[in-house]
């Protein structure tokens, strides 16, 4: 999977377009039985005639997973052609569109579910207008499912230690709202404290029914890497050592989390 800025986004509405492997299908499709997310969807999606927008696909990994399971109302949107192209080839069957989740081509209050994981964070000027865009086309009393980058409580402290060294190099100039990632170079996402997250979502007109953190396996492997954790083939692998140290960090909430979801309502 690579990156790219979107040659056609202005300056003040940057947006990251992701470049996805069409060979690494099989394998994300199969991870979807260990995404956090994508289980904490599933407590919900309860009624599978339900109108459901996945918001920025992908290659349809999500759009596959609910339709094999008998969803067969599930709709992706995606600003990758390349990735949609592939996803109208090989799986026909599926709603899948190329578009941008700013300017979707969706009558309002259209779906009863939106799903929309790790998407938000990657438009340069903020959530506002994309969380915006999501209300829209949910149907009121609808539910939406939406995941960001953790600034947890680990990475907050790097934030600081950084925020304390560029002020003590005179720096201190232009520091961004939200925690930027990398820290250094072209922007690719932010990361957003649990408060911060929540009060985007508040202020975009929802309702906050759950906010957990999730991909706690993720975190420990940013944190900590080989050789307690592998990562290989789209899959997780954990050592015990690994598996115990997991264990004890998420016994303080938010601490070394990779992802924040919050369920909403609208």
């Amino acid at each position: 999977m690579s990156r790219e800025l979107d040659p056609g986004a202005t300056q003040e509405s940057k947006r990251i377009v992701f470049g996805w492997d069409s060979a690494d299908f099989d394998a994300l499709l199969r991870s979807c039985k260990a995404d956090d997310a994508v289980t904490l969807a599933m407590g919900y999606l309860k009624n599978k005639d339900a109108q459901i927008l996945e918001a920025g696909c992908g290659l349809g990994r999500v759009v596959k997973y609910l339709y094999d399971r008998g969803y067969k109302n599930v709709h992706g949107i995606e600003i990758n052609s390349e990735a949609v192209t592939f996803v109208n080839k090989r799986f026909p069957e599926l709603r899948v569109i190329q578009g941008d989740i700013l300017e979707m081509p969706y009558e309002a209050e259209s779906f009863d579910f939106i799903l929309s994981f790790g998407v938000v964070e990657h438009f340069s000027d903020g959530l506002y207008k994309p969380l915006r865009s999501l209300y829209r086309v949910l149907k009121n009393d609808g539910v939406a499912i939406i995941t960001v980058p953790s600034l947890n409580r680990i990475r907050s402290l790097q934030a600081k230690a950084r925020k304390f060294l560029r002020a003590t190099r005179g720096y201190s100039a232009g520091i961004p709202r939200f925690e930027v990632w990398p820290s250094s170079g072209e922007f690719f996402e932010y990361r957003l404290a649990p408060e911060q997250f929540e009060d985007e979502c508040k202020n975009a007109g929802f309702h906050i029914v759950e906010s957990l953190p999730i991909c706690h396996i993720d975190g420990l492997y940013h944190l900590v890497g080989r050789p307690l954790v592998y990562f290989s083939n789209w899959e997780f692998r954990v050592s015990i050592l690994g598996k115990m140290l997991n264990a004890a960090l998420r016994t303080i909430p938010f601490l070394h989390n990779h992802m924040h979801a919050c369920v909403l309502r609208k």
